[in-house]
């Protein structure tokens, strides 16, 4: 049976999603956990890899087992053997035609900044500009990035598949010293949200100007952004399937 689950950890002591030698990684402990349940050795799929120090609220993941359990009885199954930074939030089985990354029709992401003064114990969560933004100047930028666009400035390209994406949605609001920028799109490629966000985070400051960043937008590749955003301030939110719409 194929068994769909949804997770949240906090991606400060991995070093990223994927499974890479002598790394510790989410999908590697996930993996681990299902194995002292079943003795099966599975991969699992996910809607998409996190970096180092990226966290996820509502991260997706998919595996294909023989052992027959109650598809709730998966969350407490798994959660007992792992690690407190990793936590199964819910489990359904599913049909086989679903897959995690494939099936998903749009994610949402969150990028948190901090106007405050610096705070170490937010700083694993919270990227600490700890300087004041124009909110409205993002917002205005922002705007640029809306719709269907070829992002290749704006991502890591190893020239496979392509750099077209849609986004549907930035918001950015403050509350407290604390700005969120949230980003639901069709998909997006390695770090294109964290160099949008960076590149917003430099109008807010006005180290650089609308134009400047639509510049970047429209060579499509011949210039790249290099305002990468640090990971710790980003959130893999929430990731959505037919069924959510």
């Amino acid at each position: 049976m194929r068994i769909k689950c949804i997770v949240t950890y906090d991606g400060t002591h991995f070093y990223g999603w994927q499974i890479q030698p002598d790394k510790r990684t989410v999908q590697e402990e996930i993996q681990k956990a299902i194995y002292k349940i079943t003795h099966e050795e599975v991969t699992i799929h996910s809607s998409g890899r996190t970096d180092a120090g990226v966290h996820a609220v509502g991260q997706v993941f998919h595996f294909d087992i023989n052992k027959e359990i109650p598809e709730k009885q998966w969350i407490r199954a798994l959660n007992n053997f792992l690690p407190d930074d990793i936590y199964i939030k819910d489990s359904f089985i599913v049909d086989e035609s679903f897959h995690a990354r494939y099936s998903a029709k749009k994610k949402e992401y969150r990028y948190l900044v901090s106007t405050k003064p610096y705070n170490p114990i937010e700083r694993l969560y919270v990227y600490q500009h700890n300087r004041p933004l124009d909110i409205e100047a993002m917002r205005e930028c922002a705007q640029i990035f809306l719709g269907e666009h070829d992002f290749a400035s704006f991502c890591v390209f190893n020239g496979l598949g392509d750099t077209i994406r849609v986004i549907q949605t930035i918001d950015i609001q403050e509350e407290d010293g604390i700005v969120t920028m949230r980003f639901v799109g069709n998909g997006f490629r390695r770090y294109m949200v964290r160099l949008i966000s960076g590149a917003l985070i430099q109008v807010g400051s006005h180290w650089r100007t609308k134009e400047f960043v639509e510049d970047l937008l429209n060579s499509k590749g011949k210039k790249k952004c290099l305002f990468k955003a640090k990971p710790e301030g980003l959130y893999l939110q929430e990731v959505y399937y037919e069924e959510d719409d």
